[in-house]
Protein backbone atom coordinates (compact mmCIF):
# COMPACT_ATOMS: atom_id res chain seq x y z
CA UNK A 1 0.00 0.00 0.00
CA UNK A 2 1.39 3.40 -1.03
CA UNK A 3 1.93 6.11 1.83
CA UNK A 4 -0.25 8.33 -0.19
CA UNK A 5 -2.50 7.93 -3.44
CA UNK A 6 -3.98 10.27 -5.18
CA UNK A 7 -6.08 9.38 -8.13
CA UNK A 8 -8.04 11.56 -10.64
CA UNK A 9 -7.70 14.49 -8.85
CA UNK A 10 -9.58 17.97 -10.28
CA UNK A 11 -11.10 21.16 -8.80
CA UNK A 12 -12.49 24.29 -11.02
CA UNK A 13 -13.13 27.49 -9.80
CA UNK A 14 -16.26 28.95 -11.43
CA UNK A 15 -15.48 27.83 -14.84
CA UNK A 16 -11.81 27.45 -14.58
CA UNK A 17 -10.63 23.60 -14.33
CA UNK A 18 -7.21 24.59 -11.84
CA UNK A 19 -6.33 20.82 -11.33
CA UNK A 20 -7.35 18.26 -14.16
CA UNK A 21 -7.14 14.40 -13.47
CA UNK A 22 -3.49 14.49 -10.62
CA UNK A 23 -2.49 11.63 -10.16
CA UNK A 24 0.36 10.62 -7.37
CA UNK A 25 1.26 7.47 -5.84
CA UNK A 26 4.10 7.96 -3.02
CA UNK A 27 5.60 5.21 -1.29
CA UNK A 28 7.16 5.58 2.66
CA UNK A 29 10.70 7.74 2.20
CA UNK A 30 10.09 9.01 -1.21
CA UNK A 31 10.81 12.46 -1.82
CA UNK A 32 8.95 13.74 -4.99
CA UNK A 33 9.10 17.47 -6.39
CA UNK A 34 6.09 19.22 -7.98
CA UNK A 35 7.21 21.76 -10.75
CA UNK A 36 5.62 23.87 -13.28
CA UNK A 37 4.83 27.74 -14.01
CA UNK A 38 3.09 30.30 -11.74
CA UNK A 39 -0.58 29.24 -11.89
CA UNK A 40 0.04 25.36 -12.92
CA UNK A 41 -1.72 24.11 -9.67
CA UNK A 42 1.06 23.46 -7.48
CA UNK A 43 0.09 25.24 -4.40
CA UNK A 44 -3.86 24.15 -5.21
CA UNK A 45 -2.87 20.45 -4.88
CA UNK A 46 -1.55 21.35 -1.43
CA UNK A 47 -4.64 22.97 -0.35
CA UNK A 48 -6.56 20.04 -1.69
CA UNK A 49 -4.48 17.41 0.30
CA UNK A 50 -4.58 19.86 3.77
CA UNK A 51 -8.18 20.32 3.04
CA UNK A 52 -8.23 24.03 2.71
CA UNK A 53 -10.29 23.19 -0.74
CA UNK A 54 -11.98 20.23 -1.55
CA UNK A 55 -11.49 18.67 -4.57
CA UNK A 56 -14.82 18.86 -7.37
CA UNK A 57 -13.64 15.23 -8.24
CA UNK A 58 -11.02 12.37 -7.35
CA UNK A 59 -9.59 10.52 -3.90
CA UNK A 60 -7.06 11.42 -1.54
CA UNK A 61 -6.29 8.37 0.08
CA UNK A 62 -3.47 8.13 3.02
CA UNK A 63 -2.49 4.49 4.43
CA UNK A 64 -5.28 3.81 2.61
CA UNK A 65 -8.05 6.08 4.26
CA UNK A 66 -9.54 8.95 2.82
CA UNK A 67 -8.35 12.15 3.53
CA UNK A 68 -11.72 13.90 1.79
CA UNK A 69 -14.32 16.19 3.69
CA UNK A 70 -11.73 16.42 6.47
CA UNK A 71 -10.80 19.44 8.21
CA UNK A 72 -7.22 20.70 7.60
CA UNK A 73 -6.66 20.36 12.06
CA UNK A 74 -8.33 16.55 11.15
CA UNK A 75 -5.74 15.89 8.25
CA UNK A 76 -2.98 17.18 9.98
CA UNK A 77 -3.81 15.00 13.39
CA UNK A 78 -3.89 12.11 10.27
CA UNK A 79 -0.30 12.85 9.54
CA UNK A 80 0.54 15.18 7.04
CA UNK A 81 2.14 18.53 7.86
CA UNK A 82 3.34 21.49 5.49
CA UNK A 83 5.17 24.87 5.39
CA UNK A 84 3.73 27.76 3.32
CA UNK A 85 5.23 29.96 -0.01
CA UNK A 86 4.60 32.95 2.04
CA UNK A 87 5.62 32.31 5.89
CA UNK A 88 2.72 31.72 8.21
CA UNK A 89 4.34 31.79 11.66
CA UNK A 90 2.52 32.51 14.93
CA UNK A 91 4.08 36.01 14.48
CA UNK A 92 3.51 37.13 17.65
CA UNK A 93 4.81 34.12 19.69
CA UNK A 94 8.40 33.11 20.80
CA UNK A 95 10.47 31.09 18.88
CA UNK A 96 10.08 28.19 21.57
CA UNK A 97 6.55 28.59 22.12
CA UNK A 98 5.75 28.28 17.82
CA UNK A 99 7.22 24.67 17.95
CA UNK A 100 5.59 24.20 21.43
CA UNK A 101 1.93 24.37 19.61
CA UNK A 102 2.39 22.41 17.03
CA UNK A 103 3.39 19.85 19.73
CA UNK A 104 0.03 20.06 21.72
CA UNK A 105 -1.95 17.90 18.63
CA UNK A 106 -0.92 15.00 20.27
CA UNK A 107 -0.83 16.15 24.24
CA UNK A 108 -1.05 12.84 26.09
CA UNK A 109 -3.35 14.57 28.95
CA UNK A 110 -6.93 15.47 28.95
CA UNK A 111 -9.06 18.39 29.35
CA UNK A 112 -9.28 17.70 32.95
CA UNK A 113 -5.58 17.10 33.80
CA UNK A 114 -5.13 20.84 31.95
CA UNK A 115 -7.54 22.91 33.86
CA UNK A 116 -7.01 20.96 36.95
CA UNK A 117 -3.05 20.97 36.11
CA UNK A 118 -3.05 17.34 37.73
CA UNK A 119 0.79 15.46 37.51
CA UNK A 120 -0.23 14.33 34.07
CA UNK A 121 -0.06 17.72 32.91
CA UNK A 122 2.81 18.99 34.05
CA UNK A 123 4.69 16.12 33.03
CA UNK A 124 3.81 16.19 29.89
CA UNK A 125 4.49 19.91 29.85
CA UNK A 126 8.26 19.10 30.35
CA UNK A 127 8.26 16.89 27.51
CA UNK A 128 6.60 18.76 25.21
CA UNK A 129 9.18 21.71 26.04
CA UNK A 130 12.18 19.66 26.17
CA UNK A 131 10.95 17.75 22.51
CA UNK A 132 10.77 21.42 20.91
CA UNK A 133 14.10 22.61 22.54
CA UNK A 134 15.65 19.48 20.72
CA UNK A 135 14.05 20.82 17.71
CA UNK A 136 15.06 24.38 18.12
CA UNK A 137 18.73 22.79 18.62
CA UNK A 138 18.50 20.96 15.15
CA UNK A 139 17.61 23.75 13.15
CA UNK A 140 19.77 26.28 15.03
CA UNK A 141 17.57 28.65 17.01
CA UNK A 142 18.04 27.86 20.22
CA UNK A 143 19.97 31.09 20.50
CA UNK A 144 16.56 32.54 18.97
CA UNK A 145 14.17 30.37 21.62
CA UNK A 146 12.45 33.68 23.58
CA UNK A 147 12.75 35.51 20.85
CA UNK A 148 9.47 36.93 18.93
CA UNK A 149 9.18 35.52 15.86
CA UNK A 150 8.25 38.12 13.61
CA UNK A 151 11.49 39.16 14.40
CA UNK A 152 13.80 36.50 13.24
CA UNK A 153 15.52 37.25 9.96
CA UNK A 154 13.67 35.43 7.00
CA UNK A 155 16.05 32.64 6.86
CA UNK A 156 15.64 31.57 10.14
CA UNK A 157 12.02 32.30 10.01
CA UNK A 158 11.70 29.48 7.12
CA UNK A 159 13.68 27.18 9.15
CA UNK A 160 11.19 27.63 12.44
CA UNK A 161 8.48 27.18 9.94
CA UNK A 162 10.14 23.28 9.07
CA UNK A 163 10.73 23.15 12.53
CA UNK A 164 7.30 23.24 13.94
CA UNK A 165 5.98 21.00 10.87
CA UNK A 166 7.74 18.46 12.19
CA UNK A 167 6.77 19.26 15.82
CA UNK A 168 3.59 17.48 14.79
CA UNK A 169 5.14 14.51 14.33
CA UNK A 170 4.18 14.10 10.35
CA UNK A 171 4.62 10.85 8.00
CA UNK A 172 4.02 13.07 5.21
CA UNK A 173 6.08 16.52 4.77
CA UNK A 174 4.74 19.04 2.15
CA UNK A 175 7.62 21.63 1.48
CA UNK A 176 5.94 24.59 -0.69
CA UNK A 177 9.25 26.58 -2.08
CA UNK A 178 11.26 26.60 1.35
CA UNK A 179 14.40 28.46 -0.69
CA UNK A 180 11.62 31.16 -1.73
CA UNK A 181 13.34 34.56 -0.88
CA UNK A 182 16.59 32.85 0.19
CA UNK A 183 20.22 33.94 -0.96
CA UNK A 184 21.97 31.32 -2.39
CA UNK A 185 24.68 30.47 1.01
CA UNK A 186 20.84 30.02 2.65
CA UNK A 187 19.39 27.50 -0.19
CA UNK A 188 22.47 25.51 -0.13
CA UNK A 189 22.11 25.10 3.55
CA UNK A 190 18.44 24.68 2.98
CA UNK A 191 18.85 21.71 0.06
CA UNK A 192 21.40 19.54 2.82
CA UNK A 193 18.50 20.39 5.83
CA UNK A 194 16.07 18.53 3.28
CA UNK A 195 18.64 16.01 2.91
CA UNK A 196 18.96 15.68 6.33
CA UNK A 197 15.54 15.78 7.64
CA UNK A 198 14.43 13.30 4.92
CA UNK A 199 16.70 10.94 6.26
CA UNK A 200 17.26 10.96 10.04
CA UNK A 201 13.08 11.40 9.99
CA UNK A 202 12.34 8.91 7.57
CA UNK A 203 9.95 11.09 6.04
CA UNK A 204 8.06 10.90 2.73
CA UNK A 205 8.53 14.55 0.88
CA UNK A 206 6.53 16.18 -1.65
CA UNK A 207 8.11 19.57 -2.34
CA UNK A 208 6.96 22.29 -4.65
CA UNK A 209 10.29 24.48 -5.63
CA UNK A 210 11.29 27.14 -8.34
CA UNK A 211 14.45 27.15 -7.45
CA UNK A 212 15.93 24.26 -10.07
CA UNK A 213 19.12 23.47 -8.41
CA UNK A 214 17.46 22.25 -4.98
CA UNK A 215 14.55 20.14 -7.08
CA UNK A 216 17.25 18.57 -9.24
CA UNK A 217 19.43 17.84 -6.50
CA UNK A 218 17.17 16.84 -3.91
CA UNK A 219 14.19 14.80 -5.37
CA UNK A 220 14.19 11.26 -6.33
CA UNK A 221 11.32 12.21 -9.26
CA UNK A 222 9.81 15.31 -10.50
CA UNK A 223 5.93 15.86 -11.52
CA UNK A 224 5.54 18.76 -13.59
CA UNK A 225 2.12 20.34 -14.11
CA UNK A 226 1.30 23.30 -16.73
CA UNK A 227 -2.11 24.26 -16.83
CA UNK A 228 -3.74 22.23 -14.30
CA UNK A 229 -2.69 19.37 -15.85
CA UNK A 230 0.66 16.64 -15.70
CA UNK A 231 2.71 16.77 -18.63
CA UNK A 232 6.06 14.69 -17.26
CA UNK A 233 6.31 12.28 -14.51
CA UNK A 234 10.13 10.87 -13.88
CA UNK A 235 13.63 11.13 -12.55
CA UNK A 236 15.20 14.71 -12.85
CA UNK A 237 18.00 13.80 -15.27
CA UNK A 238 15.08 12.39 -17.27
CA UNK A 239 12.96 15.85 -16.75
CA UNK A 240 15.96 18.02 -17.78
CA UNK A 241 15.76 17.01 -20.89
CA UNK A 242 12.02 16.52 -21.45
CA UNK A 243 11.02 18.72 -24.66
CA UNK A 244 7.37 19.53 -23.11
CA UNK A 245 9.23 20.55 -19.85
CA UNK A 246 11.35 22.68 -21.82
CA UNK A 247 8.95 24.53 -23.56
CA UNK A 248 6.63 24.71 -20.96
CA UNK A 249 8.77 25.57 -17.82
CA UNK A 250 12.49 25.19 -17.82
CA UNK A 251 13.47 27.28 -20.67
CA UNK A 252 16.78 25.31 -21.47
CA UNK A 253 18.35 22.00 -19.93
CA UNK A 254 19.40 22.03 -15.91
CA UNK A 255 21.94 20.17 -14.60
CA UNK A 256 21.72 17.87 -12.22
CA UNK A 257 24.15 17.84 -9.80
CA UNK A 258 25.96 14.74 -7.74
Amino acid sequence: MALLDIDRLSISFGGLRAVSNFNLHMEKGELVGLIGPNGAGKTTVFNMLTGVYQPTEGSINLEGKSLLRLKPHQITARGVARTFQNIRLFSNLTVLDNVKIAMHLRARYGVLAGIMRLPSYHAEEKRIEKRARELLEIFRLSAREREIARNLPYGEQRRLEMARALASQPKLLLLDEPAAGMNPQETAELLELIRWVHREFDLTILLIEHHMEVVMNVCQRILVLDYGETIAEGPPAAIRSNPKVIEAYLGEEVKVGA
